[in-house]
């Protein structure tokens, strides 16, 4: 497998970029350039980068990721960094970084949450099967309603989606 790799995945009008291991200067930059161009070529609205896999989260990747998240806002993409944990926040706290123009949220899911994505109920095979749903937050009046699956109680999560 090659260590310089980096997964740049599209879903919907968003795209996620899992990161792991060390992140060089050069897989860095290279990060900026191939998301900055995937953002450009697909039109994406939202950016997620998670960082759950990254062995070490120093000052100079979060000025990358910075920029990278404020490039991305100028192209008319949101960025959402992702998968930070406890001893790298309170590391970066220590040290003063601030993450500019970057939203943060503990999970994948909570990121997409933020993106308007969001999961309205199980559907499908097995106990895990469940399904996503963009809700346009432009034009929320262009969302339909979802029926209820057969077996399902009236008042669940899947019968009111527009419900808390």
């Amino acid at each position: 497998m090659d260590p310089t790799r980096l997964p740049i995945i599209k879903l919907w009008d968003q795209i996620l970029v899992p990161l792991q291991g060390e992140i060089t200067d050069a897989i860095a930059e290279r990060l900026r350039e191939d998301v900055l161009r995937t953002i450009h070529d697909s039109g994406a609205a939202g950016l997620v980068l998670d960082i759950t896999g990254v062995w070490m989260m120093d000052s100079h990747l979060c000025s990358v990721l910075s920029r990278l998240a404020s490039a991305a806002r100028l192209m008319g993409a949101s960025t959402i960094l992702t998968g930070m944990s406890p001893d790298t926040a309170i590391t970066l706290q220590t040290m003063g970084v601030e993450l500019e123009g970057v939203r943060t949220a503990l999970t994948v899911e909570d990121a997409f949450e933020f993106l308007g994505i969001r999961r309205v109920g199980r559907v499908g095979r097995g106990p895990n099967a469940s399904a996503a749903v963009r809700e346009s937050a432009a034009a929320p009046e262009l969302a339909r309603p979802i029926a209820a699956p057969p077996g399902a109680a009236q008042g669940s999560p899947v019968a009111r989606r527009g419900a808390p």
